[in-house]
């Protein structure tokens, strides 16, 4: 499948978190707007959409983290628009995610939900499945945020990352964009 890449601007950010991010997120794990915004004026920021190479239609959007001296971007939104699901969109979307950073990144970091305390487990397990089949692998890593345990595992860009790359860019990316008071308590890190 080919599809091409195009970084959005402020408005275009704007309208794919109205029409698709609202309906594809739970309202506790959307972050605002405003704080998009603000991360995408410090240069922090790049939302993605992915087009089909055939028609130009959007079929998947992906919004990373990307902060300056890190090796690892943070995936923090990836979806496939429903018509697209189930037909090998995603792990091509991750793909040419993967081969877009190649140059500047080692690795996208992606948080899932663990299956331990996830309301639902069965969709987490198939979630952390999907990155794995798609080439993500697992670290030995994990994280709390705002009460939520998350599996962090690292999707390469070329070469493998060490986990303590992966741990420290982690960290470096929630120091930069979580302040204080919410930080201290709230962003907790194990392993790696």
């Amino acid at each position: 499948m080919n599809l091409r890449l195009l970084p959005l601007d402020a408005a275009q950010t704007k309208a794919v978190y109205d029409r698709w991010m609202k309906a594809d997120f739970p309202p506790e794990e959307l972050k605002p707007y405003a704080s998009m915004a603000q991360m995408m004026e410090k240069g922090w920021y790049e939302p993605l959409a992915l087009l089909d190479g055939t028609t130009g239609a959007m079929a998947a959007y992906a919004f990373q983290t990307v902060m300056p001296d890190c090796r690892c971007a943070l995936l923090d939104y990836f979806a496939v628009l429903p018509d697209r699901r189930g037909h090998g969109t995603g792990t091509a979307a991750l793909k040419a995610l993967a081969g877009h950073y190649r140059d500047r990144m080692e690795a996208l970091i992606i948080e899932c939900e663990h299956p331990a305390e996830a309301p639902d487990p069965e969709t987490a397990r198939r979630r952390i499945g999907f990155y794995l089949r798609a080439g993500a692998r697992t670290t030995a890593i994990e994280s709390r945020l705002f009460g939520v345990r998350y599996l962090v595992l690292a999707l390469p860009c070329g070469d493998a990352v060490p986990d303590a790359a992966v741990n420290a860019d982690l960290r470096r990316i929630y120091r930069m964009t979580v302040p204080e008071p919410y930080y201290r308590g709230n962003v907790i890190f194990y392993g790696g």
